[in-house]
């Protein structure tokens, strides 16, 4: 039985939510041209007496490797995983997927870019185009992408996660913007009650170089107090 780990990578585009896609391009595996969710096989033998892979440790190690060879970054935040599979997902057999949604930032995006790979191997796409079914994706992965952006659409609502999507610093504005990328309307006293004083987000103890606070003052710089989700009793809205 075939066993991979996909990852839904989202980041936050200037128009709205992107997916990376990588496009399948050897011409001997299954569903060639098409794009794809970024993933790989987990190795469960050592092939490296061969010239193959060496075998995988652990799930996390199989996570990682694939990570490195497919998107060259490691995620933010990468959610728990989502477990699929049946005989008619690859052509190929019976096929089980542990997918994940994972959460981009600048730093991580910029780590994809200097990779070197170009935009005919590895492209963002909007995420609308995929709910849409605008592009033609690989065996299910739109049906994956649709249940990973249910999941985390839910989510957003009544966790700390959009905010794993921001860059190691940010604004009370960069917040806002977000959440409504995400699709969540929250306002400054949101904010201050759900956020600052539940000390979810800290001061860094400096302000911002750029007048992008409200009413053209410099702003106060955050950062995450912690680096795990925080979940709350009620709707963040």
């Amino acid at each position: 039985m075939i066993v991979t780990i996909d990852m839904i990578c989202l980041r936050l585009g200037e128009e709205g939510l992107e997916v990376l896609l990588i496009k399948r391009n050897n011409p001997e595996r299954p569903e060639h041209g098409l794009w794809s969710i970024p993933g790989g096989f987990v190795f469960e033998q050592d092939l490296s007496h061969q010239g193959g892979q060496v075998a995988d440790e652990d799930f996390d190690a199989a996570r990682r490797r694939i990570c490195r060879q497919k998107i060259h970054t490691y995620p933010n935040y990468i959610s728990q995983p989502m477990v699929e599979g049946n005989p008619k997902r690859d052509p190929e057999g019976w096929s089980v997927t542990i997918a994940h949604y994972a959460l981009l930032n600048g730093a991580n995006v910029e780590q994809i870019e200097n990779s070197g790979l170009c935009k005919d191997q590895l492209r963002w796409f909007a995420l609308n185009s995929v709910l849409d079914d605008d592009i033609e994706l690989a065996f299910d992965h739109a049906d994956l992408i649709k249940l990973a952006w249910k999941k985390l659409r839910a989510a957003i609502e009544y966790t700390s996660v959009a905010l794993f999507a921001l860059e190691a610093e940010f604004l009370v504005s960069d917040i806002i913007a977000a959440y409504a990328k995400f699709g969540v309307e929250i306002n400054r006293m949101t904010v201050k009650r759900r956020l600052i004083e539940t000390g979810v987000i800290v001061s860094a103890n400096k302000m911002a170089s750029t007048n992008k606070g409200k009413g053209g003052k410099p702003a106060q710089v955050y950062s995450l107090g912690h680096k795990r989700v925080t979940y709350f009793q009620t709707c963040l809205r």
